[in-house]
């Protein structure tokens, strides 16, 4: 196949990892700015390389004619989660969709693979826009947990390395390895709750800083510099606290104070 004809063929789906790859930030974003837990935790994506796609069709025996028909990874999406409680809430995200529709799932979490490699797997379709009008692609996107990455990083590197022919004390290391990544995958289930409570009071803490400085930002232009200054100092003393609650409350007096301060300015405009 001319190497022009490579590069218009590829095109497509890299415009959908593209695509696909802000969609799934954004719902992450939009998860934290309405204060909920996401889980997500990253999301990444790659065009398979030609030499990639060239040994997948030549091990699997794969016509030219049918390659975007029966490689179905050609676009990629991994989204890594923090907890395997995370992995099915995602695909339910995705699941629940309207750019999206689902083929099929590979659950390699519930069954994994004889090497130890664990991830579920989703094989769907996903629409994009070109010059030539629309087109429809096969995307697979991968959902695991962190431990459940590194592992499969380090055994995607050995597989290059060794041309899927691992030697077999390196096999039972990596055997071994998987079945530690499950144990730590259980003790960080087994403390979610708390890890979740914790990262949600952080976003908390600073989506409340992040407003009280652009509110004291504002009242320079309209405020007494002095008294502005009190209330700056005043939060200085409630952050140095480190106590939530204290912070919510100077929040809401700050809004009050914020709220006369302008209705003060427009009085004296009129």
């Amino acid at each position: 196949m001319d190497i022009l004809l490579w590069h218009k063929i590829l095109s497509p789906y890299e415009l959908a990892v593209n695509e696909l790859v802000l969609k799934f930030s954004h719902m992450k974003k939009e998860h934290r700015e309405r204060g909920v837990y996401c889980p997500i935790e990253h999301v990444s994506g790659r065009v398979k390389t030609i030499s990639s796609i060239l040994e997948k069709m030549q091990k699997k025996e794969i016509p030219m004619e049918r390659m975007e028909e029966l490689v179905e990874d050609i676009a990629g999406i991994r989204i890594i989660c923090q907890f395997v409680e995370d992995i099915r809430k995602v695909a339910q995200l995705i699941e629940a969709r309207s750019d999206i529709k689902i083929l099929y799932e590979k659950d390699y979490v519930k069954k994994q693979k004889q090497s130890g490699y664990r991830s579920y797997h989703l094989i769907a379709l996903y629409t994009v826009q070109t010059i030539d009008g629309p087109k429809e692609l096969q995307v697979e996107i991968q959902i695991r947990t962190m431990a459940m990455d590194f592992w499969a990083t380090v055994e995607h590197s050995l597989q290059y390395k060794y041309k899927t022919n691992i030697p077999e004390h390196i096999k039972a290391r990596l055997s071994n390895a998987a079945d530690a990544i499950i144990s730590l995958d259980n003790e960080m289930s087994s403390v979610r709750s708390e890890i979740m409570d914790a990262q949600l009071s952080s976003q908390l803490q600073h989506r409340l800083v992040a407003d009280i400085l652009n509110t004291i930002e504002n009242l320079y232009r309209i405020a007494n510099k002095r008294e502005v200054e009190k209330i700056q100092e005043e939060f200085y003393r409630v952050y140095s606290l480190n106590d939530l609650d204290e912070l919510r409350r100077f929040h809401q007096q700050l809004d009050i104070i914020a709220e006369g301060y302008r209705a003060q300015s427009v009085t004296e405009e009129q």
